[in-house]
C-alpha cells in the first residue's frame, strides 16, 4: 500500500517568536511519527530549517512555492479549479509535486500563501485580529493580503486549524456566511513549545527580582500601558523592576522614549532578542510574568510560564481567560492601573505565587505535546481519505 507523501512548508525564522515556536511544534510532531503511515518531506525557505532537517533526517525539496503577487492571488482565489490546473501541469512547483506524488501539502505558519495545487492542503489559523482589532497598524497595513489569504483557505483548503473554540467561531462568523461550502475547522490548541521542555538555563544578569514579559516590540504587545504600571508602582515599591525581552518592531522606540522621559532606567530593562536557555531562565526566577497583550485569541507564554512554574497575569481578552483559567490573574490591558494591582499582588504575596504555580502547573499538564501529537495526526489520517 502506498504510504501517504507530507510536504510541510518552513519558512518561519526564530526571532518570529510565537509563529516559529508553533512551527516547531508542528515539524517535530510530524517528524517523530513519520515512517509508519506517511513520508515526511520539507520545503524549506532558511538556513535554520535546512539543519533541522539534518538534524531530524528529512529530506528537503530542492524548490521552494514561489510568493505571489496580489492580483495573482486574486486570480487563485476566484477561479481556484482553472488555478488548480495550471499550477499543478503548468508551473515549476506543481510539476515537483506531482513527480514526488505529494498528497498533503502541510503550512505551518498563518499567512503564508499556497497557491491551490492538487494536493490536500492543511493551514493553521492562529488569529484575525486585522479583522477584530483593526486600529492597529501591522495588521491594518496587511489588510487586504490577509484578507485574499482567508478566502482562499476558505475556498481550497481541506482543513484549517485553529487555537481554540473561539477562533473557530470566529472565522465561521467571519466567511462561512460568504461561502457555500467550508474546509474542516479543527481546534488544536497550543502547547508549550519543546525548547521550554529541553533548554538549559542560561545566566544572564537580571535583579533578583523582576516582572517578566517575552514579546515582540509590536503595538498590539501593549508594552506602553505595562510600563506606566511599573510607572504607578515605583512609587509604591522601591525595587519593582520590569524585563523586556523579544525583537523590535513598530513601537520598541517610544517605549524606549517613555522609559527615559519619565526616569524608569532604573525599573525597567529591555534585552532585544536573547537566547532560549536565557528565556527558560527568566521565567523560573521571575516573580511572575504578565502579558498585557490586545491580541489572541490565546498566546504561549502563558503555556510556558505555567510549565516553568511561573506566575501570570494576562489580559481578560478573547480565550486568554478560557487559556489560564484559575491558574492565573486578569486585568483590563486599557488600564494600567489594573496592570499595576495584579503586579502588586504577585510582588507582595507569596502564597498567591505559590497558588498560582501549582495551579499553572496543573492546568497545562491537561494538554501536553502527547495530546496534541495524538490530535495532529488524527488529523493528518483524515485528510488522507478526503477525496478531491
Amino acid at each position: 500500500m502506498k504510504k501517504c507523501k507530507i510536504a510541510i512548508i518552513l519558512a518561519t525564522e526564530p526571532y518570529f517568536g510565537g509563529g516559529h515556536q508553533y512551527a516547531m511544534l508542528v515539524a517535530e510532531c510530524l517528524a517523530q511519527n513519520a515512517g509508519l503511515t506517511y513520508e515526511l518531506i520539507a520545503i524549506c525557505y532558511n538556513r535554520f530549517w535546512r539543519r533541522w532537517c539534518r538534524k531530524h533526517q528529512v529530506r528537503c525539496m530542492d524548490r521552494v512555492i514561489p510568493s505571489l503577487k496580489q492580483r495573482e492571488k486574486i486570480v487563485n482565489y476566484k477561479f481556484p479549479y482553472l488555478c488548480q490546473i495550471y499550477n499543478t501541469y503548468m508551473t515549476p512547483m506543481g510539476k515537483l509535486l506531482r513527480k514526488e506524488g505529494i498528497d498533503i501539502l502541510f503550512s505551518t505558519q498563518q499567512f503564508f500563501f499556497i497557491p491551490n495545487y492538487s494536493a490536500k492542503i492543511i493551514v493553521p489559523v492562529h488569529d484575525l485580529m486585522h479583522r477584530y482589532e483593526t486600529r492597529f497598524p501591522e495588521v491594518m497595513g496587511a489588510y487586504s493580503d490577509r484578507e485574499i489569504d482567508m478566502k482562499s483557505y476558505m475556498r481550497y483548503a481541506c482543513v484549517i486549524l485553529t487555537d481554540s473554540k473561539l477562533g473557530k467561531s470566529q472565522l465561521l462568523e467571519s466567511y462561512r456566511a460568504k461561502r457555500k461550502k467550508v474546509p474542516h475547522i479543527i481546534s488544536l490548541p497550543f502547547v508549550a513549545p519543546e525548547y521550554i521542555y529541553n533548554a538549559n538555563e542560561e545566566y544572564i544578569d537580571v535583579p533578583d527580582r523582576y516582572i517578566f514579559y517575552p514579546a515582540q516590540f509590536w503595538n498590539h504587545k501593549n508594552h506602553i500601558n505595562l510600563v506606566k504600571a511599573i510607572r504607578t508602582l515605583r512609587d509604591r515599591i522601591e525595587d519593582i523592576h520590569l524585563i523586556l525581552v523579544g525583537s523590535e518592531k513598530n513601537c520598541c522606540k517610544k517605549i524606549k522614549k517613555y522609559i527615559i522621559n519619565n526616569g524608569l532606567e532604573n525599573n525597567v530593562t529591555i534585552l532585544g532578542y536573547v537566547s532560549n536557555g536565557n528565556i527558560a531562565y527568566l521565567y523560573k526566577h521571575a516573580v511572575g510574568m504578565v502579558m498585557p497583550s490586545y491580541f489572541g485569541p490565546t498566546n504561549i507564554p502563558p503555556l510556558e510560564a505555567m510549565l516553568l512554574g511561573c506566575p501570570v497575569a494576562v489580559s481578560d481578552k478573547y480565550a486568554m481567560p478560557e487559556q489560564v483559567g484559575n491558574a492565573g490573574l486578569l486585568f483590563n490591558p486599557d488600564s494600567p492601573e489594573e496592570i499595576a494591582s495584579c503586579i502588586e499582588k504577585l510582588w507582595m504575596d507569596e502564597n498567591l505565587r505559590e497558588r498560582l504555580k501549582k495551579l499553572g502547573y496543573k492546568r497545562v499538564k491537561q494538554w501536553n505535546k502527547e495530546k496534541f501529537n495524538k490530535r495532529l495526526l488524527k488529523v493528518v489520517k483524515e485528510v488522507e481519505q478526503v477525496k478531491i
